[in-house]
């Protein structure tokens, strides 16, 4: 995992969901209670952006189709085995960083296929796709 660098520390208002684009992939930044939290920006059921959704109680509601998660384990509401990617943040010198995993590897519509039928699970976010 790598750090990068996502925003200043000042647009991160508590209990406001900020999209922005970090080593070119989509990523929600919230501070909730005073922690600042990140997971994918991307919700697994529509691919809506989670950013235009409202956090309260230390959940975002996806603005799509009302899918809650909690920002700080990614879990959904009422189903533990939907989980958003969350991300390690710091603050650091007015900034607030995000560690991000290392990119997987782009796979093809038939490797894809092929993993799907050998029951692996399937990566939920497109932008890792070669089609």
């Amino acid at each position: 995992m790598t750090w990068f660098r996502a925003i200043s520390d000042s647009e991160i208002p508590e209990g406001v969901a900020v999209g922005v684009i970090v080593d070119g992939r989509s990523v929600l930044v919230a501070r909730v209670d005073g922690v600042v939290c990140a997971t994918t920006n991307v919700c697994p059921h529509a691919g809506a952006k989670l950013s235009g959704g409202v956090i309260k109680n230390g959940c975002i509601t996806c603005p799509a189709h009302l899918w809650r998660f909690n920002l700080a384990t990614g879990a959904k509401q009422s189903n533990d085995h939907v989980v958003l990617a969350v991300y390690p943040t710091r603050e650091l010198d007015g900034f607030i960083d995000v560690d991000l995993p290392d990119r997987p590897i782009a796979r093809s519509l038939r490797e894809v296929l092929l993993a799907h039928a050998r029951g692996v699970p399937l990566e939920l976010d497109p932008e890792h796709q070669e089609w």
